[in-house]
């Protein structure tokens, strides 16, 4: 699956975390993604875990629609989760797709 998560810079003052995302592959980046909605749904900050969840839906390539509609049910159903603040039942399934991004996409 391509992903299209834009390269930005961040807005903070970090030079190493600046570096570290402006030269990602989109595939890292959406492993970046994961890691942010795993963490804030560990912290439960609702807003912060949905904003992820967003993002990951707005890259989404629908060029290959079969792919994309079944990320975006299960994006779909995480929402859900948050919205009702279930942060684990959230956090268990982004964990299981951050960890088969990883594997499919060869990031280990």
């Amino acid at each position: 699956m391509k992903s299209n998560v834009p390269h930005k810079p961040l807005s903070n003052n970090n030079p190493y975390l600046t570096q570290k995302v402006m030269s990602a592959s989109p595939e890292q980046l959406v492993v970046y993604i994961y890691d942010i909605a795993i963490a804030a749904c560990g912290r439960e900050e609702q807003e912060k875990a949905i904003q992820a969840i967003q993002l990951l839906i707005r890259s989404l390539n629908f060029d290959d629609r079969q792919v994309a509609g079944s990320f975006y049910q299960v994006y779909r159903t995480i929402l859900e989760f948050l919205y009702r603040r279930q942060f684990s039942d959230a956090h268990k399934i982004i964990s299981e797709i951050r960890e088969t991004w990883i594997k499919a996409m060869r990031l280990e």
